[in-house]
């Protein structure tokens, strides 16, 4: 599968952000990192997306929001398997 235009990753400082990140990076997914501890983000998420947890993959119309189900996306649409 291939991810057309630009995708996000929303993320904090947080262990499920920290692989959320390798896991796009070990899959080669170019994505843009929005840190969402600064300027207002969490607030403007809540707002946007109906929540304020991270991590959020978001590209398109879609949003797939915490590691496991951002994870469960990757694994069903990505060929290479991922290691836990």
């Amino acid at each position: 599968m291939e991810l057309d235009g630009e995708i996000y990753l929303f993320v904090d400082e947080r262990s499920e952000s920290e692989k959320a990140i390798f896991l796009l990076r070990s899959k080669g997914i170019s994505f843009k990192k929005i840190l969402v501890t600064q300027n207002g983000m969490r607030g403007w998420m809540l707002f946007e997306f109906g929540t304020s947890k991270t991590p959020i993959l978001a590209f398109k119309n879609n949003i797939v929001i915490g590691f496991e189900n951002i994870k469960d996306f990757i694994d069903k649409n990505f060929s290479k398997d991922l290691k836990k």
